[in-house]
């Protein structure tokens, strides 16, 4: 019998809430809109903001860090900027050089270059991830006049 210890990644969630207020939103534009759905166009309105909210909010739970046992997994994040296509990207942990929040941008150096991320320094994600990384060894850098 193998008496590895398989630890249980951590999952870290990036915009669940957001997530959320979306629909509350959306919801709210369903009930204000109610008093037009007499004929065809009036259900016609509601198709695009719908749709559109459909993919933002599929978008916004879709995207989370993922720290498993050996790499970080960064499933569905911008990268470079804040108006990029999303990918997912996995670094292994002794490739990590370092991580920085410098600014508004997270960076973490690696043998593959450079990788930023937008994230704002009083976030309760940059706190989450700084609990992840320095639980892995990887010192967190906060270096802002933002603080």
């Amino acid at each position: 019998m193998d008496n590895t210890v398989i630890s249980t990644p951590t999952v870290i969630n990036t915009f669940p809430k957001l997530g959320y207020w979306v629909i509350f939103f959306n919801i709210g534009l369903i009930c204000s809109l109610s008093s037009n759905l007499d004929n065809f166009w009036g259900y016609a309105s509601l198709v695009l903001p719908c749709s559109v909210s459909i993919i933002i909010v599929r978008l916004c739970w879709q995207q989370r860090v993922i720290f498993g046992g050996s790499k970080v997994s960064f499933i569905k994040m911008q990268q470079n900027s804040d108006f990029s296509l999303p990918t997912s990207l996995s670094l292994h942990y002794q490739d990590i050089d370092s991580v920085r929040l410098i600014g508004d941008h997270l960076f973490i150096h690696s043998a593959k270059g450079k990788i930023n991320f937008p994230l704002r320094v009083k976030s309760r994600l940059a706190k989450k991830l700084k609990q992840a990384f320095e639980a892995k060894g990887i010192t967190f850098e906060v270096n802002s006049c933002i603080l």
